[in-house]
Formats: structure tokens, C-alpha cells, sequence
């Protein structure tokens, strides 16, 4: 099913106090995502043997909805985009598809990281296009500070 109801981008910048060589080796390395990312599960490579154009993941993982359920979906990703410091994937679950892009620059003897997110809805989003930008953007934010703790 192709996703054709778009929602604002989300962006969302934070710095790290490691060397942008180090957070993007370890940021790119989808693998990686389980131990940053408090919603990612499980990450399984599918095609691939390496970070390249072209490999393909399913992340096993959960959003945490009010009230203290816990939906949990499987989402393919497949790394689209892949240059000095900067990486893009294409994820593509039940509910949308997203092209993620993320770009690790140098600032001082640490890092900037910045993730672009532009998602679109398989169904038309209703309230989701206005709370999915607020919603992505404490995910995301909450994901870089795990990040920074861990390089910090």
C-alpha cells in the first residue's frame, strides 16, 4: 500500500560529545538502534551484509500509547542514501512510510546530530496530522539524549 497523506517534516538537532567519525559509525549501524532508541526492539538484518545502499532491516518495535497500552508493529527499513556523514533510510510500516535522513557534522571536539523525518500516512491521518510532528519530535529528542548520555 503506497502512503500518500504526507505530514509536516520533523527535525531534530542535539549535540554529542564524541567525534562525528565515532557517532556516525555507531549511528548509522542500524543495528545499533536497540541501544539508543527506547522503542526499537529488535533489529534483523535482511539483505546486506554491511551499512550500504541497498540493506534492508525489520525493527521489531512499540509505541506507548496513554493509558499504558503498548502497540507493537514490525518496520522495514531499507538504507536509500548513504555519503560522508550522512545517512537516509526509507521506513515503511502498517501505518506509514517515512524517509529518514541523518547527518552527523563536526563542532568542536564534539558533534552535531540532525534527523530529518518526512512521513506520510497509508490512510488519511486525521488528528495524527497534527500530533504526529509533536509526538515524533519528543520521540526523536528523547532518542538523541539517550544518544548523548551514551557517549557523554
Amino acid at each position: 500500500m503506497a502512503a500518500k497523506h504526507p505530514v509536516r517534516p520533523v527535525e531534530v538537532t542535539a549535540d554529542i560529545d564524541a567525534p562525528a567519525d565515532v557517532v556516525f559509525a555507531f549511528v548509522s549501524d542500524t543495528r545499533n538502534d536497540p541501544l539508543w532508541c527506547d522503542n526499537v526492539e529488535t533489529v534483523e538484518m535482511l539483505a546486506g551484509d554491511r551499512i550500504e545502499v541497498g540493506a534492508r532491516f525489520r525493527f521489531h518495535q512499540h509505541l506507548d500509547r496513554p493509558g499504558g497500552q503498548r502497540l507493537q508493529f514490525d518496520v522495514d527499513v531499507e538504507i536509500v542514501g548513504l555519503g560522508d556523514h550522512v545517512i537516509t533510510w526509507l521506513a515503511t510500516d502498517r501505518f506509514q512510510e517515512r524517509e529518514i535522513t541523518l547527518r552527523v557534522e563536526p563542532v568542536g571536539q564534539g558533534s552535531r546530530i540532525t534527523q530529518v523525518t518526512r512521513a506520510s500516512f497509508h490512510r488519511p491521518p486525521g488528528l495524527a496530522r497534527w500530533v504526529y510532528p509533536r509526538l515524533a519530535r519528543r520521540i526523536f529528542a528523547r532518542q538523541f539524549r539517550s544518544l548523548a548520555a551514551r557517549f557523554g
